[in-house]
């Protein structure tokens, strides 16, 4: 065998033993023990590499579900969404909870501006406004997710205040004082590529999820922003 083949099989090994593995006792240890300082904590665990001048540079790790035990009418694929963490008995860290890789995440530092979080979709992942040629390529960088000062990042200690917040409604004004509406926030653009097949309920819908890079779950970045009024719901069939 080449060394070539022999170095895929490796790789595709221990990818296949990454997704199927539960990291429940040992939940953010290191070296996978960067944290955003916020809710994603309880369902991301990735490791953090500095550049030789000690700014960050990339993240890989991965994101976990728990299955509801549900199956999706739809699709037909067992119904599976992120743990809430320990407040909700949905802790990683507890061998009970059967938390399994359902993405793998690569992550690249950067910062955006924040729009909004409550949409036609209820309370979604939050909005953020970004230009195009800020977009990190090559890749499928389709998600941002921001840091507080509670994270590991070595730009926590210069977070803006508004974006010091533990959970995406608080982002808003309307929940929370002084809002981040057109604050840039710092945080990651992350790539993501699904280990297994299952239907993700995340804000109402339950959406099909394949293995492979996947646009459709995370998606929350914007290019070109503008009031639409009397906008369409997304669910319910209508365009």
């Amino acid at each position: 065998m080449s060394k070539a083949i022999l170095n895929v099989s490796v790789l595709g090994f221990f990818v296949m033993l990454l997704a199927n593995s539960t990291q429940a006792s040992e939940f953010h240890a290191t070296p996978f023990d960067f944290l955003f300082g916020n809710h994603i904590d309880t369902h991301q665990e990735t490791k953090l590499k500095l550049s030789k001048r000690g700014s960050p540079k990339k993240l890989f790790g991965s994101l976990y579900i728990i299955y509801t035990g549900d199956i999706d009418a739809e699709s037909g694929l067992p119904i599976a969404r992120h743990p809430r963490g320990a407040s909700q008995g949905e802790d990683c860290n507890d061998p009970a909870v059967n938390c399994l890789v359902g993405w793998l995440i690569r992550g690249l530092p950067g910062e955006t501006k924040f729009l909004y979080h409550s949409g036609v979709n209820g309370d979604d992942h939050p909005v953020w406004l970004i230009n195009r040629v800020d977009i990190p390529q090559p890749g499928s960088y389709s998600h941002f997710h921001w840091i507080s000062s509670d994270s590991t990042d070595p730009r926590a200690d210069s977070v803006p205040a508004e974006c010091d917040v533990n959970m995406a409604g608080q982002l808003e004004g309307a929940n929370h004082e002084g809002g981040a509406e057109n604050i840039v926030c710092p945080g990651w653009y992350l790539q993501i590529r699904a280990t297994r097949e299952f239907a993700f309920q995340h804000s109402g819908e339950n959406i099909p999820v394949q293995p492979g890079i996947d646009n459709a779950t995370h998606l929350n970045l914007l290019t070109n922003y503008a009031e639409v009024p009397g906008i369409t719901a997304t669910r319910g069939g209508a365009h």
